[in-house]
């Protein structure tokens, strides 16, 4: 007896070793991990800072070489020329501000992403954990039936009941048998799909079944990815702006040239060159214009969105008040259910009570649980809100 009890601990102890309990923070660093879709994000964004790095590099060094047939026709002193561009009137500075802007844009866009992964991994852990949950539940209703067909049949052996009490039992503890069997199947599927969203083996993940989402004290909507996207579409208009209104401006640029190939002895010198369009037919007034209206749409687009999203922020606060407060009422319930039924069953047990009182108090507690069960999942589903609404990003995702 004793080893078969030693065989039975080593395999629950190797089972709950190969099943890892999970957080919620937990299941956000394996997505994280894991998901290919956040990496291309990261790539995405590595890809603008790139970008900016180029359009603000200096002008580049160009060496010219060149020779003719004859040395009375083409160029004269261009033979052989080394040139430098000196920015002296912002044209790169502008591209600069513009590839900046383009950074700006694509870590609103890392963060969407992000937060879109973070949403649908939270709301299959709440899942998960409701799962786990219920089919605890379902354990615990299904020993209460156990107790009751088994105090029923003893009661009935003694003469005490009528068979009708005995088939009624059964029948109970059927229902409860096959609630049990698929609240674990019910369990089986949302590991399964967390197991997909965290690119983890389904066989290696478990949850508490009261783990909990931490809700957010004081959030602000400073970080949601819609309105940092408008606010790089405003730096973008701006930039763009800026850089149309210096498109017209001199270009500056240091030369070294060589005398002509003809000459017997070659001799260089130092030029410093100024190329301008005088006239442009409107074109970088026009541009100009175009990305200051885009840029002002943009604000006003930016204003509209702060405000619904404060509202929607308001909004969520309002649903984890209610929340949180139903849970702290069932939760005071719920202990009066359980002794409701322990009491329930150790008075037909004993011959005071009747099988009525054992299932009314079965079918109360099961009432509470449930309602229980999902009031903390909706609690959960309203954090999830509550992070979508404030643009909070776990740590982990960052």
């Amino acid at each position: 007896m004793n080893k078969q009890l030693t065989i039975l601990f080593l395999l629950a102890t190797t089972v709950c070793q190969a099943q890892s309990q999970i957080s919620a923070q937990d299941a956000l660093k394996l997505a994280s991990q894991n998901r290919p879709a956040l990496a291309a994000a990261r790539l995405r964004v590595e890809e603008a800072r790139a970008t900016a790095k180029s359009l603000g590099a200096l002008s580049p060094l160009e060496l010219a070489v060149g020779a003719s047939s004859r040395n009375d026709v083409g160029a004269t002193d261009q033979d052989l020329a080394l040139t430098q561009g000196i920015d002296l009137f912002g044209r790169q500075r502008s591209a600069k501000a513009l590839g900046a802007a383009g950074v700006e844009r694509a870590l609103a866009a890392y963060r969407a992403e992000a937060s879109e992964l973070q949403a649908e991994v939270l709301t299959a852990f709440a899942e998960a954990v409701s799962a786990r949950h219920q089919s605890e539940v379902s354990n615990e209703l299904l020993t209460v039936a156990e107790g009751l067909f088994n105090a029923t049949k003893r009661r009935f052996d003694e003469g005490k009941v009528a068979e009708l009490q005995v088939t009624r039992a059964s029948i109970e503890l059927e229902r409860a048998k096959q609630a049990s069997e698929l609240r674990r199947a019910d369990f089986a599927a949302a590991i399964k799909r967390l197991s997909g969203l965290l690119g983890a083996r389904a066989d290696t993940l478990n949850v508490e079944p009261d783990a909990s989402i931490e809700v957010l004290t004081s959030p602000t909507v400073d970080q949601r990815p819609d309105l940092l996207e408008l606010k790089a579409e405003v730096l973008i208009a701006e930039a763009e702006a800026k850089v149309a209104s210096v498109s017209n401006r001199p270009e500056f640029s240091l030369q070294l040239v060589r005398s002509p190939w003809g000459n017997d002895r070659g001799y260089f010198v130092g030029r410093a060159q100024i190329t301008w369009a005088i006239f442009d037919h409107g074109r970088a007034r026009n541009e100009s214009r175009a990305a200051s209206l885009k840029a002002e749409a943009a604000r006003k687009q930016l204003l509209d969105s702060t405000t619904k999203a404060k509202l929607e922020l308001e909004a969520t606060k309002i649903e984890i008040d209610a929340r949180q407060a139903r849970i702290q009422r069932y939760e005071a319930i719920l202990g009066s259910a359980r002794e409701l039924v322990a009491k329930s069953q150790k008075g037909f047990s004993e011959g005071f009570g009747t099988q009525i009182d054992v299932l009314e108090a079965t079918r109360a507690l099961r009432e509470v649980e449930q309602e229980l069960v999902e009031a903390r999942q909706q609690l959960s589903l309203a954090v999830i809100d509550q992070y979508k609404a404030s643009g909070f990003l776990a740590e982990v995702l960052k």
